[in-house]
């Protein structure tokens, strides 16, 4: 990382952890070859991690600590905060602590924004493809600069002046469709998302298990298929906020909306069908639902967080 002071720097970036592992510091010192400077955000973690975050401080990144579990949108807000009182930045990155960018993706990302028909109105420019498989695309925008559909936090690029606009992300819904609120937002205030030519994301996929029927493996083909597994407690959170999205933004984006849910709508499906801890699933999923169209926001109850572990 080079030592900017005060001066405009191109690009900050901001990685959210949570009882994080060695393989972190190695992931930021990856990272800082990229971009102009790093700051991790340690959500509150449970575990002793005073050696990582040693290491993290050794490398040159900021380092900042939440004294409890607050929710991937407050971990992050509290980095991008840091690093917009730093200095004059242009743009903020953020980043998923088991994320790595591949070559030249800052680069890449800069000159898409750079090159577009419309630079100004590029609030974000987001990963093409995540471990090399390309992202979805959102119909009906310019076919010459295609948006994304809905993408990640990880990996995303925020212009600064539309953070400055639209405002910081939703610390009431925790975790989950965090994302995918701020990507709204930003639409809503005439901003375009785009995809990084050739920008690829290496991020793990989370836990998949197998996809069973009555037992039976399913496979098409020789190829046999998985899942991926969300904790109960995640499905809740899921739940409710796919609900309140829909509820902010149905008359303002209503194609985006109704695709939207069609995917959750499938994965419940898949979920429900072949997936582990059914019972439980569906108490997050009804429970979700309720707060969802009640309003309820914030950290999940600690009955109801007791009663999906």
């Amino acid at each position: 990382m080079s030592s900017n002071g005060n001066r405009a720097i191109a690009v900050a970036a901001v990685v959210s952890s949570f009882n994080p592992g060695p393989e972190l510091i190695r992931n930021v010192q990856a990272l800082m070859e990229q971009v102009d400077r790093v700051t991790v955000v340690d959500d509150g973690s449970t575990r002793d991690i005073a050696a990582v975050l040693d290491g993290l401080k050794a490398t040159g990144a900021g380092v900042v600590r939440l004294e409890r579990n607050s929710g991937i949108a407050a971990a992050l807000n509290a980095g991008i905060r840091a690093e917009l009182t730093e200095g004059d930045v242009a743009w903020i990155m953020t980043m998923d602590q088991d994320s790595r960018l591949g070559p030249d993706y800052v680069e890449r990302a800069l000159k898409t924004a750079a090159s577009s028909k419309s630079p100004d109105s590029v609030g974000m420019v987001s990963a093409e493809s995540h471990n090399g498989a390309r992202v979805k695309g959102y119909a009906g925008t310019d076919p010459d600069e295609p948006e994304v559909f809905d993408p990640m936090q990880s990996g995303s690029l925020v212009r600064a002046a539309a953070i400055h606009r639209a405002g910081l992300l939703d610390e009431d819904l925790f975790i989950d469709c965090v994302d995918s609120e701020f990507n709204a937002r930003l639409r809503s205030h005439g901003y375009r998302l785009l995809a990084g030519q050739g920008c690829d994301l290496l991020h793990s996929l989370g836990e998949s298990r197998p996809m069973r029927i009555l037992g039976w493996h399913a496979t098409i083909g020789p190829k046999k298929l998985s899942i991926y597994y969300h904790a109960p407690f995640r499905v809740y959170y899921i739940s409710r906020n796919i609900l309140v999205l829909a509820k902010r933004y149905v008359r303002t984006q209503p194609r985006w909306v109704a695709q939207r849910l069609f995917l959750e709508v499938e994965s419940h499906v898949i979920r429900f069908i072949y997936g582990p801890r059914r019972r439980k699933h569906l108490v997050a999923f009804l429970s979700g639902t309720r707060d969802g169209i009640l309003n309820r926001l914030g950290r999940i109850g600690p009955e109801l967080e007791k009663r999906l572990r």
